[in-house]
């Protein structure tokens, strides 16, 4: 068990008597504003109330601002379907790899791993701040009084909370009681862009540090490394420049460059002569600092080459019994009555050469391993037939250049602030986007702390930059996952007036029976899309 399902355990027996206290003493409880809320308990504060009143006296305003927030709402529901679709489609290649552990599932920094304590707490707070803020100012500025605001307890801290008056709330118009709802996820959203705005204008003042080399920033840099590969037991750390590659054996080192197409990046020889091969082993030359006293060189030999990373399940790789941790050495292809057997040197060749594939190509694919006598041997798999993905073939691996996930400063830092890098289709752009938002996961926020020597920048303008982009990234997540059209998210009471207005405008007048037919729809719905979301949840965290 581990460390982060133990604290959950203690958590929960903690939270149990506390909730069973608040259930069987109501009274008692609400002299500390502690009321049951289901499963949950509320903490009832009056903080904020009256800001909320003051500013939601310019109706105007808010009125065209509820027009503004049903309007971005549709366009994040529409995303976030889109998300939970694509996860859903994905999941039988999932099943069996394993999860990345509950504790992820849970917004809590400093518990979540991908979380930062200090950073997390400061953008936490001011994205759940900001979204009750938005719902009681729209509350004001439609004569609806606000009851209390406060904490959403249930084992972890689950959210703020803002209570409009459910009497005064259900009496008002639909438009009205919309626009409440769509408020805090557009005031999430706004700030989000806000902040992303301002962290685009810190980082494009940020230059490439001075390394001595004319080409700093086109170097190949590391910024993370998987376990159990070559690349690990390199003794290379991630933050790493990378200033050469020779053969083990050889006196001298070669220069390398950096291959991308945009979404891939790896590194070869700057020599077009030269080719890296997985049947050797190499050493490497590379910086962990500025200075001269910085350059070192790897003591261990590393085979190199495109390494398989992971083999998806129910793909034509898995047939051919692909296994991770093993060097793609070639694929011998048919297509069209010809026969061409094509060699890799790292994962850009691979991904460049899959662009070239269609679905129904014949594929026989040969890997490099190396046997428990330590000799390397060449093992030639069955031949497949090549699926679809896209308009082009799928294998349905992932590879890597032994290990190494690499980039250059000046790629990083346009990624950093350049969601729709590469993108030309629309599909790119939304792909792009949720790219980006994965980043935490690969340990960007937007640069690494290990890497950000990389860089001619302050400690302080990083700490901000890392600042706004927490700050950006928890209240874009916290407006896309409100968008989800399922109670008690505000997408699904946002659904369910939708759906009421189709009705009317499909010529339902009766406005109790188009209520109820709505709230029947968007119950149903809601039912559906909160199973495809735990289950979607559940495959990825266990």
């Amino acid at each position: 068990m581990d460390t982060a399902m133990l604290v959950l355990i203690i958590l929960f027996i903690i939270y149990v008597p506390i909730w069973v206290w608040v259930w069987r003493k109501p009274e008692q409880a609400a002299k500390y504003h502690l009321v049951k809320y289901g499963p949950t308990v509320m903490i009832k504060t009056t903080l904020g109330i009256k800001a909320m009143g003051k500013i939601g006296k310019y109706k105007t305003f808010w009125r065209v601002f509820g027009f503004i927030s049903k309007v971005t709402s549709a366009i994040l529901f529409f995303l976030m379907m889109y998300m939970l679709i694509v996860a859903i489609i994905a999941l039988p290649s999932r099943l069996g790899s394993g999860g990345i552990g509950i504790q992820y599932a849970l917004a809590i920094p400093g518990f979540n791993p991908m979380l930062p304590l200090t950073y997390g707490i400061v953008a936490l707070f001011i994205a759940m701040v900001v979204h009750e803020m938005g719902h009681g100012i729209q509350s004001r500025a439609n004569d609806c009084d606000v009851d209390s605001t406060g904490l959403l307890y249930g084992v972890v801290p689950l959210g703020a909370f803002c209570e409009p008056n459910e009497t005064q709330l259900k009496a008002l118009h639909r438009r009205g009681q919309m626009d409440v709802y769509a408020a805090g996820i557009t005031v999430n959203t706004f700030l989000a862009a806000i902040a992303f705005a301002i962290m685009l204008v810190l980082v494009s003042s940020v230059s490439v540090a001075d390394f001595g080399q004319s080409d700093a920033s086109d170097l190949p840099g590391v910024y993370y490394i998987d376990e159990d590969s070559p690349a690990f037991v390199s003794g290379v750390p991630t933050s790493a420049l990378i200033l050469g590659i020779k053969e083990a054996g050889e006196d001298e080192f070669h220069d390398v460059i950096v291959k991308t197409n945009g979404r891939t990046v790896s590194f070869d020889y700057a020599d077009p002569n030269l080719k890296i091969s997985p049947l050797n082993t190499y050493i490497l030359k590379y910086a962990t600092g500025p200075n001269e006293s910085d350059i070192k060189e790897s003591q261990v030999s590393v085979q190199m080459g495109a390494l398989i990373k992971t083999v998806s399940n129910n793909s034509p790789a898995k047939s051919a019994d692909l296994e991770p941790l093993t060097f793609l050495y070639s694929i011998t292809l048919t297509h069209g009555g010809a026969t061409t057997e094509t060699y890799f040197s790292n994962a850009y060749d691979f991904h460049t050469y899959m662009s070239t594939t269609e679905a129904g190509d014949l594929a026989t694919v040969k890997t490099v391993t190396i046997s428990d006598g330590g000799d390397i041997e060449i093992v030639t798999h069955d031949q497949v037939t090549l699926t679809s993905s896209g308009s082009q073939g799928y294998l349905g691996i992932s590879v890597t250049d032994s290990g190494f996930t690499v980039t250059t400063p000046s790629i990083m830092i346009e990624n950093s602030i350049n969601p729709f890098a590469g993108a030309s289709a629309p599909i790119d752009y939304v792909q792009g986007l949720f790219k980006y938002l994965s980043g935490p996961f690969n340990g960007l926020d937007p640069v690494p702390n290990s890497i950000t020597w990389w860089y001619d920048a302050s400690d302080f303008t990083w700490i901000i930059v890392k600042t706004l982009y927490w700050i950006f990234w928890l209240d874009i997540l916290l407006a896309i996952s409100n968008a989800l059209p399922a109670y008690p998210f505000d997408g699904g009471f946002l659904f369910e007036g939708g759906i009421n207005w189709l009705l009317e405008k499909l010529g339902v007048k009766d406005a109790e029976k188009r209520k109820k037919m709505s709230g029947n729809a968007s119950g149903a719905v809601s039912t559906v899309v909160l199973l495809m979301f735990g289950l979607v949840l559940l495959t990825f965290i266990i």
